[in-house]
């Protein structure tokens, strides 16, 4: 038979051995990863026990200054490229530089995002696990002696192992790795070795740490998606989450912008970031302080919070976040976003008087950062892996509207717009590629 000539063997024969090859990186790098996930969220959690004692005395709002100053010290000592929100970084790595980071880069994001966090600021956990998930890929791809474009593809298998276990979320940290390069694109061709990776790390990270959910409170399971009730409802909570998403992004790069003008040592611009997070705290008490994971916990089981109080609280999370990441504290915006976007969602279920509160919250949770990081997708699977399968139904109406309304700007501007769409932007102002 034609169909069985050499070629035909000579290209299963590649495919195969392309397979084994990269299950075995992709297995090494998620170990790896997955090892180091474990590191930081002990340390962390090592830290935030520490001060447990602190946050309910008034230090509660002085503690994000000390925790941002030392943040913005060590960064700016040992590794700039480790303040603010680290996701960033990896990325602009990944498109320019062949993914190079250097390995320093690791163990001061660890430390510095240990202080900002534990001490108080806001800012999430999955920022620093990126950026070092990618630094680590990256030096395992240079000792490997692989040529640049797989030490790209490490990099990517880094940053899904990374969010997979951090989020105890495998099948979304797969897509994420591959996702969140580009605003309006995968790389699919990563998909395969990215999920490996995410999956691998994951195990390691929930073996260890035996964190099998990512909330500790029981997911109400009443809610039942009625096509006819909630299909125009939640396109119109995904245009009020869209149009969020933008003010969030618009107050931390805001801010992020004044910060660069300040004549003054780093550290005392993180410093300063630190001041202005307390008097958040201060305004909008201390709820909006840390990752948001716990407040995201209150107002899903407690439903004696006004709508005036959770707007409050929303604003106060979006301006204490800016002060925090916009100032170079060293932490991630996925855990802040999701929480904006669950105060939005309660906000949105007091207003209307909507009869399942926990569907709308988690909903407009992953479709805040579904719009403000440009990764529907990866949202969309989180809400399945965390708030169960029946709430992808309205996270996916919200997801997709949120990113389109948003679809000019995004939290992670080092992403690129892929090369279809540059085209026919460019083409659009009659400008040529160069």
């Amino acid at each position: 038979m034609k169909l069985l000539n050499s070629d035909f063997f000579i290209k299963t024969n590649e495919s195969v051995k392309y397979i084994f090859k990269w299950t075995a990186i992709s297995v090494l790098v998620g170990v790896v990863v997955g090892l180091a996930a474990v590191l930081f969220t002990a340390s962390l959690n090592w830290g935030i026990s520490l001060l447990n004692g602190l946050r309910n005395t008034w230090l509660v709002y002085v503690m994000p200054i000390f925790g941002l100053l030392m943040s913005g010290l060590i960064t700016s000592t040992f590794a700039p490229e480790a303040a603010g929100h680290g996701t960033d970084a990896i990325i602009k790595s990944y498109n320019e530089k062949w993914g190079k980071v250097d390995i320093i880069v690791v163990p001061v994001k660890l430390i510095a995002s240990v202080f900002t966090i534990a001490f108080g600021g806001s800012a999430g956990r999955e920022g620093p696990t990126v950026q070092m998930g990618g630094g680590l890929g990256y030096f395992i791809g240079q000792k490997l002696k692989l040529k640049l474009t797989d030490v790209k593809k490490i990099v990517i298998c880094g940053m899904a192992a990374s969010f997979g276990s951090i989020f105890v979320a495998p099948i979304a940290g797969g897509v994420f790795g591959a996702e969140v390069l580009y605003m309006d694109d995968t790389e699919y061709n990563s998909l395969f070795i990215s999920f490996i990776s995410s999956i691998t790390a994951y195990y390691i990270h929930s073996v260890i740490l035996g964190q099998d959910r990512l909330f500790k409170f029981t997911i109400p399971t009443d809610y039942t998606f009625i096509p006819q009730r909630d299909i125009l409802f939640f396109v119109m909570v995904g245009i009020f989450i869209g149009i969020l998403s933008l003010i969030s992004i618009k107050a931390l790069y805001g801010y992020e912008e004044l910060n660069h003008k300040l004549k003054m040592p780093d550290y005392y611009k993180t410093a300063l970031g630190g001041a202005l997070t307390g008097l958040m705290a201060i305004i909008a008490t201390p709820y909006i302080l840390g990752t948001g994971m716990s407040l995201i916990e209150a107002i899903s089981v407690e439903s004696s919070f006004s709508a005036g109080f959770l707007f409050l609280l929303m604003i106060g999370k979006i301006l204490a976040t800016a002060f925090t990441i916009g100032s170079g504290g060293s932490g991630g915006v996925v855990a802040p976003s999701l929480t904006i976007g669950a105060l939005g969602g309660a906000f949105l279920a007091k207003v209307f008087n909507y009869p399942f509160p926990f569907a709308l919250i988690s909903a407009s949770a992953v479709g805040l950062l579904g719009s403000a990081a440009h990764i529907p997708i990866t949202t969309v699977l989180l809400a399945a892996e965390v708030f169960g399968m029946e709430l992808i139904k309205p996270a996916t109406i919200v997801c997709f509207i949120g990113a389109w309304i948003a679809r000019n700007d995004t939290m992670y501007r080092e992403s690129y717009v892929s090369k279809t769409r540059k085209s026919k932007v460019l083409h659009r102002f009659g400008l040529e590629e160069g």
